[in-house]
């Protein structure tokens, strides 16, 4: 597997975790009340907050982590040997570029959907904070699948076109 699918799937890990703690918090007794706007978007906020800190530290573990792995994996080579496979492996080409144009495309599209069913949920009579869960989902469920579609590009490949 290569190093970008494993990123990316450490990402999607940390992204599908805190969409199952959102879920939970959601459904539990610690909840706001169903029409309390301000405390359901200052929640949705907290809960973007959490998961950005948590991707980073999840993404500073994981370089770590493939550093140590590389350097164990190439004890009998020098430093500066085991920097440059380090290096070349996190080098952006013009794949990786396609792979996450591509795979961004989806999640646009699933944020886009998501706007428009929260904009027909309000226009068809349901509370502002179902508008909110709308979005918030979409933009969950946009960025799980475009994690999933950068994989399957990763380890399938692309073409342009």
């Amino acid at each position: 597997m290569s190093y970008n699918s494993k990123k990316t799937i450490a990402s999607l890990v940390a992204g599908a975790a805190l969409v199952i703690a959102y879920t939970v918090y959601a459904l539990g007794k610690r909840s706001p009340a169903p029409n309390n706007l301000e405390s359901w978007a200052a929640a949705m906020l907290v809960f973007i907050g959490i998961s950005v800190a948590a991707v980073v530290v999840i993404q500073i573990l994981f370089h770590i982590a493939f550093a140590i792995g590389i350097a164990v994996k190439e004890q009998d080579r020098e430093d500066k040997k085991v920097e440059r496979i380090i290096s070349s492996a996190m080098v952006e080409d013009e794949r990786e570029k396609l792979i996450s144009l591509k795979s961004a495309r989806v999640g646009y599209i699933c944020a886009g959907i998501g706007l428009i069913a929260a904009l027909a949920a309000l226009a068809l009579g349901g509370s502002a904070v179902a508008a909110f869960h709308i979005l918030f989902g979409a933009y969950a469920v946009g960025s799980i699948a475009e994690g999933i579609v950068g994989v399957y590009f990763y380890e399938k490949g692309v073409r342009n076109g």
